[in-house]
């Protein structure tokens, strides 16, 4: 203390007020940075658990789910690792219709390449398009495709052609050429990609059926929204994980949402593009779609079942292509 308020009792407690009103206000201070550190903290407690386990997070621009979702089914972290994050748009190869050969063969017995399995089914009939290549004046997707058959023979198949929206069942290996001729060479079915005077969906609507001179083959219209999901896991790991995902979760959704009699789910082989997996194809449109999460399913199929133009602008983002036909 001062030794000029040493004789003055008044100075001396005024100066000792101020002396304990200042130390006060310097506690309140020290307490209150104090209280506003431990708040910050808390208020980052969240984002840094979420962040020891996953990357930060943000909102999917399709569907507004948060990324990673917590509401679906996710995909593998050392998988989506490897997916590729750059432009897939235009990334589809050119072509006019998509050949799906359906046998009784699960996707993970796939070869590297289909046309490698055994009877060499696909090999002979990838052979007759090459050897009809000029004639049929288009390129044709070819792809296998996992289906529940009770004949398990390696010399017959089921066609399933798109944009035609038909169903050859019980082809055999040697009827391979006759049709070839008759569909794509031809072009005898229900679409005519060479006839430019009508649209695709003009020629969808047509009450048309195809004439089949083989009493085996069994011909049908297939109808409602046909969904093809790459699941090739030997060709590669990206398409081998997440299609099976997909496929499992659209399967539950359609159940869930009493569509098993308009929505059907394919499992295809490599289409190209595993890196922008999962790899979907929506027909009759013949729309293709990159990087689809679980969460983007319900989106998909009520966009394409109301033929919605809002929805299909949500899923803009996805977008990889189209079928060559598609106006």
């Amino acid at each position: 203390m001062p030794r000029i308020f040493k004789d003055d009792p008044i100075k001396q407690n005024e100066f000792v007020f101020r002396m304990n009103l200042s130390l006060f206000i310097t506690l309140m201070l020290s307490y209150f940075r104090l209280f506003l550190i431990n708040s910050n903290k808390e208020k980052r407690l969240p984002n840094l658990i979420r962040n020891s386990t996953s990357d930060a997070t943000h909102l999917d621009p399709c569907t507004g789910c948060e990324m990673p979702c917590r509401k679906h089914v996710s995909y593998p972290q050392e998988i989506l690792k490897k997916i590729d994050q750059t432009n897939m748009s235009n990334s589809v190869e050119k072509h006019h219709r998509h050949l799906c050969i359906g046998q009784s063969i699960q996707p993970s017995q796939w070869p590297k390449d289909v046309k490698d399995l055994q009877g060499n089914y696909i090999k002979e009939l990838n052979k007759v398009l090459l050897e009809n290549k000029d004639a049929i004046g288009y390129p044709i997707k070819l792809t296998s495709a996992s289906i529940d058959s009770k004949i398990h023979s390696e010399q017959t198949a089921d066609w399933y052609l798109f944009p035609d929206q038909i169903k050859l069942k019980n082809v055999h290996v040697n009827q391979i050429k006759d049709l070839v001729q008759k569909i794509f060479v031809n072009d005898q079915s229900i679409v005519k990609i060479k006839d430019k005077t009508k649209s695709i969906e003009e020629q969808l609507q047509q009450n048309s059926d195809l004439s089949v001179s083989y009493d085996n083959i069994k011909f049908e219209r297939l109808h409602g929204l046909w969904i093809l999901v790459c699941c090739h896991y030997q060709r590669d790991q990206r398409c081998g994980v997440i299609g099976p995902i997909l496929v499992g979760e659209i399967e539950k959704f359609v159940r869930a949402t009493n569509r098993t009699d308009d929505v059907t789910c394919l499992k295809i082989s490599h289409v190209g593009g595993h890196k922008f997996a999962g790899n979907v194809i929506i027909y009759p449109s013949g729309v293709w779609y990159g990087r689809v999460l679980t969460c983007h399913i319900p989106l998909i199929i009520n966009a394409y079942a109301s033929s919605s133009s809002d929805l299909k602008d949500k899923l803009k983002p996805l977008l990889r292509g189209h079928l060559q036909t598609v106006s």
